[in-house]
């Protein structure tokens, strides 16, 4: 009966909880079951609430709210899809007339549901029995930023819950992002590579487990000195039983008697309390230092690894995360990783094995008292099953939050001279509030949770101990037992519920500590697109000749971004690349680093298919200098010698020279020991890509590739970074992407391409009497020329 009231109890305050909000300034906190939660549901402005309110159904209820900032006409306007357990809808935004209902679709017209990707925008396509319905038209950025992305999924399973049988899922993709497990078929969201539904958390956290094995000697001390200290705890409370029986109320008439021996047994006893106390604080100081010495060293390792693996990732890895998120998991995760290992396996193993020897201590002494103990570990071992669950999204959702943080943190600080250019301060700190406020409400959600789980797991031991009390002291007034045998039982009754608490409180311990190592061997786990194969070869030294066969490339599986691109360039040729925005020059040259693979087609040097040579014998051949040069916070010799850690001052200073820099470097007071500030504050755009030149001279390179070298510089800047550009080229074969004619006139060879083919190619005089693109190309910077002379 005490049972079955504290189960209703749990799930009446559940059930009541999921239903309230707790308003804080003009966000609500919507205290929702995650594991019930149906899809995204963002606060609703109050045009659209009473817009809805006009037009609902009874007892309709909203289940999904996502704000999307395109009409279905592409222009930019809010519209606000709603999903209810009834039907979708669909609101423009906030008007002076207010909001108006612009689609309806009954749920049990859906047959599936689409998401759409174009060149620009995309397109949420619901369809039925008769026709396929544009709902709902989104930007890229809403499709992620708004959880767009998880539209499919929440409609799939409002639909499900309406009672039909789901034989395909809606597609929810976009790209190779937002995919769907292979396992249960739920949507993979954008953030992570691994399935939330279908991860195994204990798996994770054996996995983390085999990153102690090296240091198996400090395991072992650590567990022999909790053995010892569990011994010495266990001992302490014992001693309750003969101090109270012999001492306070002695059983013996004889010893009750004898004032002297009673007070010679207090001093012994309180002597060794004392040297057992002493005892147990000073292993109790070497266990905890050992646990942190081994935390250290495992996160140590685990950090160093998930750093390792992040520079043999391939670019493609990178375009599909943010920095901060990246960021975040190497800092914030292996943190509470660290935390888990210091602190959640210290006192896992502490609190079973003192559950353990109290269990038997608790039989042995009294074994019908022990068994009414035992009452309320039912109750704790279910609530602690539903917390868990619960737990683990919520922590997901902070984590989120906080990884935001980190991203707008990694956008806005770099970028300060944007922000401060265009007075945007107050709309950067608008943004990092919304995003610190969301992190706000996630931590939240996570406290109320908590505050609702301990006091009912409290309460369910404390009742335990109301038990126990009344039973024994019945035991005690009848004369069956002694006072100081109920003592010693009550003392390790409530050692005994303070470790179950302590195992109740550790699972929200390993629930962070299970997020935090799904998200840190995400990366690990992550298989680099970019690889050698078995039997790679090391590239010997190059001549140069490079060769393009029907090269294929798209980023997403779908566009295209190269198509058919052959062509051939001689050791020591230059090959100009030329075009306009987005026709796939910097694409070319990143195939050729080898940074994405071709789809098709084939690219050899001399003769070698870049594909069955080792990735880092082939970039030690190639240099690039890209149009924005990004230099590293250290020195400027340090940055030179980059590209050749071994290389000597003279071999620097050699380099600085051919590049036309070691006059301004030498200008600076600590001249190349002249610190340079985080990507390269305190240089002017010249100066850096000066210094860039160096460091691709200092590597001598047999390919070089230029990505408009001198787009961003003055013309008498340019005029120097080209002559510096011109001792570079020599003896190499160079591929140049440029729109200046001071560049393309030194070409041997020029490739124009336009959507992703080569339109044009021939040298610069053939291609000007083609009288085609090229030749528009150069009129057109011909006239803005005469522009900017005016």
């Amino acid at each position: 009966m005490l049972l079955s009231n504290y189960q209703q109890m749990i799930v009446s305050v559940c059930y009541n909880t999921q239903k309230r909000s707790l308003k804080m300034s003009s966000t609500s906190v919507t205290l929702e079951d995650p594991l019930l939660q149906i899809g995204p549901k963002q606060e609703l402005p109050k045009t659209v609430n009473e817009a809805f309110s006009n037009v609902a159904l009874s007892g309709e209820e909203i289940k999904v709210s996502v704000l999307s900032d395109m009409s279905l006409d592409g222009s930019y306007k809010d519209a606000w899809f709603l999903g209810t357990d009834k039907r979708l809808l669909v609101f423009n935004g906030n008007n002076k007339r207010g909001a108006e209902l612009v689609h309806e679709i009954p749920i049990s017209d859906i047959k599936e549901v689409k998401i759409k990707n174009y060149i620009g925008n995309g397109l949420l396509e619901i369809i039925t029995e008769e026709k396929a319905v544009e709902f709902l038209r989104f930007s890229r950025t809403a499709l992620y930023g708004n959880s767009i992305i998880e539209i499919p999924q929440a409609i799939d399973k409002l639909r499900e819950q309406n009672g039909h049988i789901i034989e395909k899922k809606s597609e929810g993709g976009h790209g190779k992002q937002g995919h769907r497990c292979e396992k249960c078929g739920g949507i993979i969201p954008f953030w992570t590579d691994s399935c939330p539904h279908c991860l195994d958390k204990r798996s994770l956290l054996f996995r983390l487990f085999r990153y102690l094995k090296p240091y198996w000697y400090m395991v072992i001390v650590s567990f022999v000195l909790s053995l010892i200290g569990i011994g010495l705890d266990l001992a302490t409370t014992y001693m309750t039983k003969p101090l109270t029986d012999s001492v306070f109320a002695p059983t013996d008439p004889a010893l009750e008697a004898d004032t002297a021996r009673r007070i010679y047994l207090l001093n012994v006893f309180v002597i060794a309390l004392i040297a057992i106390h002493v005892t147990a604080t000073a292993l109790g100081t070497l266990r905890t230092y050992a646990m942190s010495w081994l935390g250290n060293k495992v996160i140590l390792d685990l950090r160093t690894s998930a750093y390792e693996y992040l520079q043999r990732l391939s670019l493609s890895f990178y375009d599909k995360k943010e920095t901060g998120r990246l960021m975040s998991r190497i800092t914030y995760d292996t943190g509470n990783l660290q935390h888990f290992i210091v602190n959640g396996i210290q006192d896992f193993s502490i609190d079973v094995l003192m559950l353990l020897g109290m269990s038997i201590v608790l039989f042995v002494t009294n074994w019908e008292l022990a068994a009414l103990t035992l009452i309320p570990i039912p109750l704790l071992i279910v609530g602690t099953i539903i917390f868990g669950k619960k737990m683990h999204l919520a922590y997901h959702r902070v984590w989120r939050r906080m990884s935001s943080i980190s991203a707008v943190l990694t956008d806005t600080i770099p970028g300060v001279r944007v922000v401060k250019t265009f007075v945007a301060e107050h709309r950067e700190i608008d943004r990092f509030s919304k995003i610190n406020k969301e992190f706000f409400n996630s931590s939240m959600i996570t406290a109320k949770l908590s505050t609702l789980y301990f006091p009912i797991m409290g309460f369910a031991t404390f009742a335990g101990g109301i038990i126990i009390r009344w039973v024994g002291g019945r035991e005690v007034i009848t004369g069956d037992t002694s006072l100081g045998a109920l003592m010693l039982f009550m003392g390790y009754m409530w050692r005994f519920y303070g470790h179950v608490n302590g195992l109740t409180r550790l699972n929200q311990t390993l629930q962070m500590a299970a997020s935090a190592a799904e998200r840190v061997f995400e990366i690990l786990d992550a298989q680099p697109e970019i690889d050698d194969k078995k039997n790679a070869i090391d590239l010997p030294p190059i001549k140069g000749d490079i060769k393009f066969e029907n090269v294929v490339f798209t980023y997403d599986g779908d566009k295209r971004a190269l198509d058919g691109i052959s062509f051939e360039a001689k050791a020591g040729q230059m090959i100009g690349l030329s075009g306009p925005s987005g026709a796939g020059k910097t694409t070319l040259i990143n195939l050729l680093s080898r940074f994405y693979e071709s789809t098709e087609g084939k690219i050899t040097i001399d003769g070698y298919d870049i594909r069955d040579v080792k990735v880092r014998s082939l970039r030690d051949q190639i240099s690039i200098v890209l149009q924005e040069p990004f230099l590293f916070h250290g020195s400027i010799a340090d940055n030179i010698a980059y590209s050749k850690q071994d290389a000597t001052k003279s071999e620097i200073i050699a380099a600085a020279k051919a590049a036309n820099a070691h006059e301004f470097i030498m200008n600076f007071p600590d001249g190349y020991d002249t610190m340079v500030g985080e990507r390269g504050v305190g240089l002017s755009g010249g100066e850096k890509q000066r210094i860039s030149i160096a460091r691709a001279i200092l590597k001598n390179p047999r390919i070089l590739i230029l990505d408009e070298a001198t787009s961003s510089v003055d013309t008498e800047t340019e005029s120097l970074i080209q002559s510096a550009i011109e001792r570079l080229i020599e003896g190499r074969t160079t591929f140049a992407i440029a729109h200046r004619l001071s560049t393309l006139k030194r070409a041997d060879k020029l490739l124009i391409l336009e959507k992703g083919k080569i339109a044009e190619q021939g040298s610069h005089n053939e291609l000007l009497e083609n009288n085609g693109l090229y030749k528009r190309l150069v009129d057109m910077q011909s006239e803005l020329s005469k522009i900017k002379a005016i």
